[in-house]
């Protein structure tokens, strides 16, 4: 009769976290300001993570929205609370397992931006939210630009 052997190994735990860079540039390039701050992983973000290992699932995130929206985020968020643009994201990859998501938004008008998310596809398609999050004004102007960088770390 064979015994079951108990895994006495340390219990693995995964955890997405990460943060937004904001480098908002003049009409000649110069930088402005450059502003970092958290994200929330919101419950959708996270069922389509799990879907993502298992190919339950294929559209990876690879979208970045910004608002105007001032709603502080919660875990059920699916959406921008105002939208106001998006962008195809370069996505990438960095070492110390951190996916990392770029764009660089040019603005023909003034705006306050004051949210972002990161989405698996166009607005246009009602896509699922991976994170999201408000900061404080991202005030820009015609001519002006805000490269919004999003950084994902699993660990």
């Amino acid at each position: 009769m064979s015994e079951e052997k108990e895994n006495r190994g340390e219990k693995e735990t995964i955890k997405l976290s990460g943060e937004i860079l904001f480098i908002h540039r003049d009409r000649e390039g110069n930088i402005i300001e450059k502003d970092r701050v958290k994200n929330l992983i919101v419950n959708k973000g996270k069922e389509i993570a799990a879907k993502l290992l298992n190919g339950v699932v294929t559209n990876f995130f690879n979208y970045i929205q910004i608002g105007t929206g001032t709603a502080a985020p919660t875990a059920d968020d699916t959406e921008l609370q105002v939208y106001y643009a998006e962008g195809q994201a370069a996505c990438s990859y960095e070492t110390d397992f951190k996916a990392k998501w770029a764009y660089t938004f040019v603005f023909s008008e003034s705006v306050t931006l004051t949210e972002s998310g990161i989405f698996d596809g166009p607005k246009s398609s009602n896509p699922n939210m991976l994170a999201r999050q408000t900061f404080s004004g991202k005030s820009v102007s015609g001519g002006e630009s805000l490269e919004v960088v999003w950084t994902i770390t699993v660990g």
